[in-house]
């Protein structure tokens, strides 16, 4: 059984090296997001987001960005319930920004609301939550990230190894949009319903209690990585003023 300390004894210390794996995951996002911009939103062409390496590093980076933020869920400073409001906030902005700026690209329960979501959800369940051995929660977290992975398009299942295809009827509500059921007509550019992307956020929950039972909190994860641990920290911010600063870089690209 594996204990998590209480977050006041850890919101002061700083994981630089967390940070700089953070800054990797947020760089990897804009990368993609730049080409993505500069091929689909531009360039009218989705087909190189179906090809197997853009599939691994977008939703690779996802994954780990996501995980983290389950990691340092436990040594935040600000209550979860009012970070997640805060990034529920956030979410509902830019879905106000999308829809009017560019309707075509409009997102719906984007990452900043899944995030907000997520934050709550832990914080209601952390009582049962930490009950959980930590290599099991890891385990199980994994499970249910990589059997969700195609729930949107209908299917419960290992890619390639399985699938049960899901009832149409649990498809035809609004409502379960962000769990990860959406109907047929819901679009969204960028989509992280709870399922599957709580099994990453989990995951990285456990990560931190196995680190902190195996008492391997301190040394090497407080190694500072100048460039990535910087971003790492401005993560947030990076993210809000990304796409933007993007959108902004190729139309003076397209003037020039």
């Amino acid at each position: 059984m594996h204990t998590i300390v209480e977050k006041s004894n850890h919101a002061s210390k700083r994981y630089h090296l967390i940070d700089a794996v953070r800054g990797v995951a947020i760089t990897g996002v804009v990368l993609y997001h730049f080409l993505y911009d500069i091929l689909t939103v531009y360039g009218n062409d989705a087909r190189w987001t179906q090809e197997l390496y853009a599939r691994i590093w977008q939703e690779g980076t996802c994954f780990v960005f996501i995980a983290i933020a389950g990691f340092i869920w436990n040594i935040q400073s600000k209550s979860s319930l009012r970070r997640g409001l805060e990034l529920n906030a956030l979410g509902l902005v830019i879905t106000l920004v999308t829809v009017l700026a560019i309707p075509s690209e409009s997102i719906f329960f984007g990452i900043l609301n899944f995030m907000g979501f997520a934050n709550i959800i832990l914080w209601l369940s952390q009582r049962w939550a930490r009950r959980v051995p930590c290599v099991w929660g890891m385990c199980v977290s994994l499970f249910l990230f990589a059997t969700c992975r195609e729930l949107a398009d209908g299917v419960w299942g290992l890619e390639g190894v399985f699938g049960v295809e899901l009832p149409s009827s649990l498809y035809e509500s609004m409502l379960l949009v962000p769990l990860g059921l959406p109907p047929a007509s819901f679009s969204s550019s960028d989509y992280f319903p709870l399922l599957p992307w709580l099994g990453a956020y989990f995951f990285g929950y456990y990560a931190y209690a196995l680190l902190n039972e195996l008492e391997l909190l301190g040394g090497a994860l407080h190694y500072h990585v100048p460039a990535f641990s910087s971003l790492g920290r401005r993560s947030l911010e990076i993210y809000l003023l990304h796409q933007p600063v993007l959108i902004g870089l190729i139309e003076l690209g397209r003037m020039l």
